[in-house]
């Protein structure tokens, strides 16, 4: 009896615990289910939604609630929109600063041979304005690029500046210097300008790559001239000497703005002092060879600031300054202050004759290596290799007489 009942009694036990757990299961089903989603809930959902925007559609504005009122005095609200839109940081481009995009048969033939041969060019990775001035001849037909070496990164991080950056770039092409020079030989260029990133990586900043390429190319293409826009090698002598005598024609680095401003603008490895030294020193070392220098405008520099800085250059021997806009590459960088007008550009030309630059190439679209400059100082070299020959002319008689001629070609003829 007693064992009847203790089996019959864990029997029950039994089946309800059986249950149970078939009902928590079951209940754990459940939940497993409803975080599942329902497919005709969602395809209803989206439906309602599809219909609704239909709707809407339907019902809402036509194209003559667009074209209405047009006449009609702004509200308060949509006065100070526009006002705000028309701030130096929001306005659109003056349209002074607007180029066309650069195409044609030359253009096509660089961009092509660049890419075969692994080459970067800082028309391209700086976006400059003028690329299909330069590449295709422009007005007066001499071709020009601006071929970029030691890659496409650069170690530095300057506000103005679109070039990629890295504090480890790639290795060095050690066949780009014979690359560059077989590229620039097949293009018939008259004037090429060699510039590179900074490479604060390596033990020598890229000096003696630099000098090899030069070299390079005076071997293939003994004609050509050449400019260098160097990195300032962090104001090393030994450095900055070996591509000064390396055979080029212009050696250029830039100061590109006001003293006040270099920690704003450029990394912070750059600087006015060293910058103005590496000028100075290049003169120093080679007296006959032209220097170049470039200032940006419209990053928040004073008239004064500006004079000054010009001063400084031609302190230093600078031969040459262009001045030009500063345009933001992209929001990542530094702002625009100002758009500085084609008569401002104008004024600092004049400026720079009075102080005795050689060429002052000034003007909204002008860059470091631009075309017109690039055609001037051509000729300034062809004519003073000329002048030399026969011991007529210094440097800046020679600059007057083409500056001369090309005032005469483009003046209004008289009726």
């Amino acid at each position: 009896m007693n064992v009847l009942s203790l089996c019959a009694g864990s029997g029950i036990r039994s089946t309800a615990a059986s249950t149970s757990i078939k009902s928590a299961a079951t209940a754990i089903s459940h939940r497993s289910l409803a975080t599942e989603i329902d497919k005709n809930a969602a395809s209803k959902h989206s439906g309602r939604v599809r219909k609704g925007f239909a709707e809407k559609l339907k019902n809402g504005p036509g194209f003559g609630d667009f074209v209405s009122g047009m006449n009609e005095p702004l509200t308060p609200a949509q006065a100070m929109e526009k006002a705000v839109q028309s701030l130096p940081g929001n306005s659109r481009l003056p349209r002074w600063l607007k180029t066309d995009i650069p195409t044609g048969t030359n253009v096509s033939r660089i961009r092509k041979t660049l890419r075969e041969l692994k080459l970067h060019t800082v028309c391209e990775e700086a976006r400059c304005p003028n690329m299909g001035e330069c590449w295709g001849g422009g007005k007066h037909g001499t071709a020009t690029a601006t071929i970029m070496i030691m890659g496409d990164t650069c170690t530095r991080g300057c506000r103005f500046c679109s070039v990629k950056t890295s504090k480890t770039p790639a290795a060095l092409d050690a066949n780009e210097p014979q690359n560059v020079a077989r590229a620039l030989a097949a293009w018939g260029l008259d004037y090429i300008v060699l510039t590179s990133v900074d490479r604060d990586d390596l033990p020598d900043f890229g000096s003696g790559h630099f000098t090899e390429t030069v070299k390079s190319i005076r071997e293939k293409a003994p004609q050509m001239m050449i400019e260098c826009l160097t990195p300032d090698f962090q104001g090393r002598p030994e450095l900055i000497e070996p591509v000064a005598l390396s055979g080029l024609d212009v050696y250029a680095h830039n100061i590109e703005t006001v003293e006040a401003l270099q920690r704003m603008v450029r990394d912070y490895r750059a600087n006015y002092k060293q910058s103005m030294f590496v000028l100075e020193h290049v003169k120093k070392t080679k007296p006959t060879l032209l220097t170049k220098s470039s200032i940006m405008l419209g990053v928040g520099e004073t008239d004064e600031e500006v004079m000054q800085t010009m001063r400084d250059l031609r302190t230093a021997g600078v031969d040459i300054v262009t001045l030009g806009q500063y345009m933001r590459p992209t929001k990542r960088h530094m702002k625009v202050h100002e758009y500085v007008t084609p008569e401002k550009f104008k004024h600092w030309e004049q400026v720079g004759n009075e102080l005795g630059f050689v060429y002052t190439a000034s003007g909204p679209l002008v860059r470091s290596s631009y075309k017109a400059g690039e055609f001037f100082i051509s000729e300034i070299l062809r004519k003073r290799a000329a002048a030399s020959a026969n011991k007529e002319k210094n440097l800046r008689d020679v600059a007057a007489s083409i500056a001369s001629e090309e005032q005469k070609k483009h003046a209004p003829s008289a009726l």
